[in-house]
């Protein structure tokens, strides 16, 4: 309770205690919980900074169509049906090194021999591992196993694409992110200035540790605490060392070093008796604006601000006091002025998935985690192994013994944090380059992961219960739209999903700028001299695009079967429009359907074919959830509506936020 008496002349009088959160809005209304000042760095040298600046992807990653291992490149039909009981001989008519751009494509009956992370050849859709061939001479090699399309293949901007929001501001950069902006081509940044701050012990009572101890004194705990503790976070730290309870001498030091320091953090004489002197040395040097909490221990408690504008803290003397507020308090304030979170530890979760490993090994699984019914859920990661995207995604490494053949769905594991897990919800779906950016716009990029999985995985993991909402945009042919027959004709998905209004984006059957092959249609997609380039199995805009083919079909008197089998490139799968795109421009294929944002990047030309509903499935019982809540009503807001009306291809509807199936 506020308390309030009547003293010496000398003694400070508590007129008003607050608590922790009170205080925090006192500093920052007063504006001092902010970033004192921006330097750009060298990416070596930013180890433990804070970035300052949105970090956008300035290329694709991979940059282009790899190969993941030592092979080689084959088109799909030249190797169907193959086993070791009927290989096939290929024509071998060259080989493609790491670093080199393909001059040679590969046809039917013919290959590539190629280097783990060489750039794929045209007419190639899969790569055959060497240890599945018999190399006859130079010209010729057997082929013992097939491979489906994409197999063993990283596709352009699959990891992260273009323009892609990869890093927001406010980011702490660890070894992680280091990786990320080397690859990315990123050499500099520009960084939150570290606040320099002085820590000094004040009391007639303590010593330095390693002097003799004398009756009546204490060695000094609090000094050396509280320095560790902000060195700890990154903070540029001095210790004085200790100060006697002396008004003049602590003044004097003080004042002299302000134009030192940005903050100044005391432990000791905070009180209001005659011999604590901090809030006088500190009333005299600026104004006090708290002095006082309501909490035990610690109750003495002093903040003032210089006349400068720099920062006093006063911390109380008994160890406790001081160890509690230098982790409630202080290390808040210092970290809101570097922009900053904490962030530690192991937790216990349930796998949200079953599958099988080899016994004698144990698996280190990155996953993603996720609580729902207050049960913490770790959804697994598959991703390529020169995946860079996935040092981002994951909360920790779960960790499965060598002893266990199966993981059972909900068997319990052990999961390693990389980082703090204290995100609120999961976001799984179909990959969009617009979402992080809303995501981040709603201020919910620390409450939320948005991994991109497609539309029909994302729909699998919400029906399952394990994610609280998922981004989809499924077409139905049959009644030409999108997404609300999924939900409606599924009984789980009616039950436990509701399904909202997203935004439109704009499908484009995209060429090369000049159109060289003088694409009219997507009916030139079954023309013999075009190239295809298909989106992945599961994703929304492959529905959309095997609708257009079977429409070809009928026009053409053939079934769908019929009229796949004659399209070069159908089994050119890629996971996001980017790689449509890269492609494209790259020239591995002629012309491709994605979104028009996706096209102008690229500077292709296109022409445009249908918009297309991106949606977002939500759980019921995730509605619950504060941040859930608010990404849903957020979607109504002015600035949303505002980064969806500044994209190209995007298209803001009327009744974006609103339950459109339920």
């Amino acid at each position: 309770m506020d308390s309030t008496f009547v003293a010496a002349p000398d003694r400070k009088i508590f007129h008003r205690l607050v608590s922790i959160e009170e205080s925090l809005d006192i500093l920052d209304r007063e504006g001092v919980l902010k970033p004192i000042g921006v330097e750009e760095v060298m990416i070596e040298d930013s180890i433990g900074r804070i970035l300052a600046e949105d970090i956008y992807a300035p290329i694709d990653y991979p940059p282009f169509d790899r190969s993941e291992v030592d092979g080689y490149a084959v088109s799909f039909k030249s190797v169907e049906g193959v086993d070791e009981l009927h290989p096939v001989e290929l024509k071998v008519v060259g080989k493609i090194s790491v670093g080199e751009k393909p001059i040679l494509g590969v046809d039917i009956g013919e290959t590539i021999e190629i280097d783990t992370g060489a750039m794929i050849p045209r007419g190639a859709d899969g790569v055959i591992m060497e240890e599945y061939t018999d190399r006859v001479d130079l010209n010729r090699v057997i082929v013992y196993r097939g491979v489906h399309p994409g197999e063993n293949i990283a596709y352009a901007g699959s990891d992260i694409s273009l323009g892609e929001l990869v890093l927001p501001k406010g980011t702490r950069i660890s070894f992680i992110e280091i990786g990320i902006l080397a690859t990315l081509g990123i050499a500099r940044v520009k960084v939150f200035r570290k606040p320099r701050i002085l820590v000094i012990s004040t009391g007639n009572e303590i010593i330095e540790p390693g002097k003799e101890l004398e009756l009546g004194k204490l060695y000094d705990t609090n000094g050396c605490v509280v320095a560790s503790l902000l060195r700890t976070i990154g903070a540029d730290v001095t210790f004085y060392g200790i100060v006697k309870d002396d008004e003049e001498k602590l003044y004097k030091i003080i004042a002299d070093k302000l134009n030192e320091y940005d903050v100044v953090v005391t432990s000791g004489g905070t009180s209001a008796g005659e011999k604590d002197v901090v809030y006088k040395v500190f009333n005299r040097l600026g104004r006090i604006v708290v002095h006082g909490l309501k909490v035990k221990p610690g109750k003495p408690t002093v903040i003032a601000i210089s006349n400068g504008g720099k920062l006093f803290i006063g911390l109380p003397g008994f160890p406790l006091s001081s160890l509690t507020h230098s982790l409630l308090l202080l290390r808040k304030i210092i970290e809101k002025i570097m922009g900053i979170e904490h962030y530690n530890k192991t937790v216990r979760a349930f796998m949200a998935a079953r599958f099988r490993k080899d016994i004698g090994r144990t698996w280190l699984i990155p996953v993603i985690m996720n609580r729902i019914d207050g049960k913490i859920y770790a959804i697994p990661l598959i991703v390529p192994s020169g995946s860079i995207s996935v040092m981002m995604k994951a909360d920790g490494i779960a960790v499965v013994p060598e002893t266990i053949d199966i993981v059972e769905e909900e068997m319990p594991v052990d999961v390693h944090l990389i980082r703090e897990y204290d995100r609120e919800g999961l976001i799984m779906g179909s990959h969009d380059i617009l979402l992080p950016e809303i995501i981040y716009a709603m201020n919910l990029h620390r409450k939320f992961s948005y991994i991109q999985v497609g539309s029909y995985k994302g729909l699998e993991l919400i029906r399952r219960g394990y994610i609280d909402i998922a981004p989809i945009h499924i077409f139905n042919p049959e009644r030409n739209s999108y997404n609300i027959d999924v939900i409606e004709s599924d009984e789980i998905l009616r039950k436990t999903t509701f399904l909202v209004r997203g935004y439109g984006r704009r499908l484009v059957l995209a060429f090369r700028r000049g159109n060289p092959k003088a694409i009219k249609s997507y009916r030139d997609i079954a023309r013999e001299d075009v190239r295809f380039i298909n989106r992945n199995r599961g994703s929304g805009t492959r529905a959309y695009i095997d609708f257009l083919l079977n429409k070809i079909g009928i026009e053409m008197g053939k079934s769908f079967n019929e009229i796949i089998q004659t399209i070069k490139g159908y089994s050119y799968e890629v996971s996001t429009h980017n790689a449509i795109a890269a492609a494209i421009a790259q020239g591995r294929a002629d012309v491709g359907i994605c979104i028009e944002y996706a096209a102008i990047k690229y500077n292709l030309d296109y022409i445009p074919l249908t918009i297309e509903n991106y949606d977002f499935v939500v759980f019921r019982k995730s509605i619950e959830k504060t941040a859930v809540k608010t990404f849903v009503a957020m979607l109504k807001d002015n600035s949303i509506k505002s980064i969806i009306q500044k994209y190209p291809g995007y298209q803001l509807y009327g009744d974006i936020g609103e339950v459109i199936c339920c």
